[in-house]
Formats: C-alpha cells, structure tokens, sequence
C-alpha cells in the first residue's frame, strides 16, 4: 500500500528589520504579546537576535518629551542561524477567562482600598523622612537635565520638577515613604536613586514634572553676537513647567499617577501603591515560574539520563548476549570441522598419528575454551599480559 507523504511546514525566520521597527516604537509591554511572549522574553529574544533595544528610562524620557537617542541600524547576524527560527508551535492564545488575581496582591488591594488606610500629604510638616530631608539636602549642589529642571546629586530621591513645585514634591515623597515603610516594604539605594522593594523585587520611584516644547526663540543680544561673527550656542528648544506632577513606579511600567482635572497626585498614592504591587507580583510570578520550569527541565534531565543509562546499560548486556552466541556458534563450527577432519585422518592408508590427535585435542580445548556453556578456561589465553613501557 502506497503511504501518502505528509505536508512538512517549512521553518518560518522572524523578521529582524520589522521586530527592530517595533520595539523602538513602543514598549516591550506592548510589542511582547504579539509574539506570545512576556516584555523579559521579548528582550531575551531581541538579545539573540542581535537586535538593539531601547535603553531603561527611554520611553520614560519620550513620554517627558526629552532628547532621545535616534533608532540604531540593524547590523548583519552574526549568531547562531538556529535562534533565527520560529517555534513550529503557533503561541497559544489564552481564553477570555478573568485571571485569578494573586492573594498577594488581594492583600495589598484590600488594604488600600481601606478608607482606615487613606494617605495624606499635610500641608505642613513636623517630622520628616530622613531620604527625603538627604534629597532636600541634595538640591544644594543639583545639577540639571536637558529640560533645564534641577536634579538632585548622589543617591537621593528620583525628583525632577521645577524649584516652585519642589515643596510640593518633597510633601508628597515624605508621605509615600512613610507609608511604604509602615506596610513593610523596604527602602533601598538603587544603581542611581532610592528603590522600593516589594516582594523581593525592586521597583524605582519618581515624581516628575512634565514641561510642554517649543523651538528656542534668540534673544536680541543673541542676535547681535552672532551678527558680529561671535561664538554662540543655541538650543534647539525651551521646556516650560507645567506645574503639574506625575509619581511613576517602575518608569511607568509598575503604575502611573498624575495631576488630574478631578484628583490631584496627593489623593491618588493608594491607587500608586496597588498599581506597584501589581507590577512586583507580576515580576515575582514570572520569576517563581521560570524557576519552576528550570526544576521541571532539571527533573526531565535527571529522568532522561537515568533511562539513557538504563539503555547502555541494556545495550551492553545484549552486546554480551551476541559475543556470547557469536562465540558458541564459532565452537560449534570448528567442532564440527575437526569431526570431519578426524574422520578423514583416520580413514586413510596411514590412520591418524601422533601429531594429529595432539592437534585434535588442543583445537577441540579450544573449542570449549570458546564456549560460553563450557567452562574451560585457558591459562595462556586469560592471563593480561602488561608490557612495561
């Protein structure tokens, strides 16, 4: 019966132009799900492929409206060609089932949503958070960004606003921290500003203060030095305040709160607190789920290698088994061969002689000695011989 070949999909390779396309123009959050894959994923992906991504704090900067670095080009792949590959597998698609929320984080919600629980921002304060007198302190020898906003040096706190909402500011930072610290979650110095640490995983803090951009207009005196051959620089444009604040967590990625037409930042610091619980849960989960799928890969390989021991072993016991009949079989022949050598000896005119029944004898011991059913064994052929070097 003739078999009908199956149709073999043919690999299909990821577009490494379109997926550099993407990832610079939105974030990673964004982009992952298309390729049924988490943001960690996807940069891992990109990471393989070679691909550049956006550097941390980016999107942060655009949506401030700061100078960004342009797209980079995408060099020739240098890798292994097997990375290029797709998954044969399509990703699967989850149901519209409502995912069960984790109780980690059902704790942190229901405590914020607590009116026991509320925070307040006073207009005056008594006893400040030691971290927020250090970034007080901090502005003393600040410095700015490319929007022309003061920065605090050292290890302050992530505050970018203009000196008339920096009060403000610091009123609204004093409250989140202590608040923070009073449900448990630490503080802790990051790579450049203080972090929150929530269920083990670190999230950045800061309050910015977004400014609207227009094209730098000269001054007359300006004008006229660069009239008279003077050297001058101008920028490309001015930033102005606009006197409204934004607390991100995590650059935005772990909750965004902002001065509202009907809320300010001061009334929404519960909301920022379940929108960082949110993110850390998420990150912890990812984490608790790729540790158990390395403890699942280890047990498969601990199982695999097992069997496969199994199997050689197998293997080398049905190699003894053919050496063995392989061996019988040979003595069987040359028993049989010296039976009709004896027999033809012996029917000729001069019968067998000496030498010939002492060859007979020591070919049949060799037999045996091949037998595996016979137990003959032969002192010159079993002895290991070591030759010294």
């Amino acid at each position: 019966m003739v078999r009908e070949e199956e149709e073999v999909a043919m690999p299909e390779q990821y577009d490494r132009a379109l997926l550099l396309d993407e990832v610079w123009a939105e974030p990673m959050s964004v982009v992952a799900p298309r390729y049924g894959l988490s943001d960690v994923g996807l940069k891992k992906l990109c990471a393989r492929l070679q691909i550049p991504t956006p550097m941390r704090g980016y999107w942060a900067k655009v949506k401030a409206g700061r100078r960004i670095p342009p797209k980079p080009k995408l060099k020739e792949f240098k890798g292994d060609q097997r990375h290029l590959i797709k998954p044969l597998a399509p990703p699967v698609t989850r149901t519209a089932e409502p995912e069960l929320v984790d109780e980690r984080l059902q704790a942190v919600m229901a405590r914020e949503q607590d009116p026991k629980h509320q925070i307040t921002v006073p207009v005056r304060l008594t006893r400040w958070h030691p971290l927020v007198l250090a970034t007080r302190d901090a502005f003393r020898k600040s410095h700015k960004d490319n929007r022309g906003l003061p920065l605090p040096s050292g290890k302050a706190l992530d505050i970018s606003v203009s000196e008339e909402q920096r009060p403000r500011a610091l009123r609204i930072a004093n409250a989140l921290l202590c608040a923070l610290e009073a449900r448990g979650y630490r503080l802790v110095e990051g790579n450049r500003h203080i972090e929150v640490e929530m269920f083990g995983v670190r999230l950045t803090l800061s309050i910015v203060e977004p400014t609207t951009r227009a094209d730098y207009v000269p001054t007359e005196a300006e004008k006229a030095a660069k009239a008279r051959g003077g050297w001058s620089y101008w920028p490309r444009y001015t930033f102005t305040p606009t006197g409204r604040l934004e607390v991100r967590g995590d650059g935005s990625y772990g909750g965004l709160i902002r001065d509202g037409v009907r809320q300010l930042v001061e009334e929404q610091l519960n909301k920022l607190i379940v929108l960082m619980a949110t993110r850390a849960t998420e990150l912890l989960r990812f984490r608790e789920e790729r540790a158990r799928a390395e403890e699942e890969w280890q047990l498969q390989r601990r199982d695999a290698l097992a069997r496969k021991a199994a199997q050689e072993a197998e293997q080398e016991k049905v190699e003894a088994l053919r050496g063995a009949a392989g061996r019988w079989q040979e003595a069987q022949v040359i028993r049989a061969y010296l039976e009709v050598l004896e027999h033809s000896q012996a029917s000729s005119l001069q019968g067998l002689s000496d030498a010939q029944s002492a060859y007979l004898r020591w070919a049949r011991a060799k037999a045996d000695w091949l037998d595996p059913l016979v137990d003959a064994p032969d002192a010159l052929l079993d002895e290991v011989i070591r030759v010294p070097h």
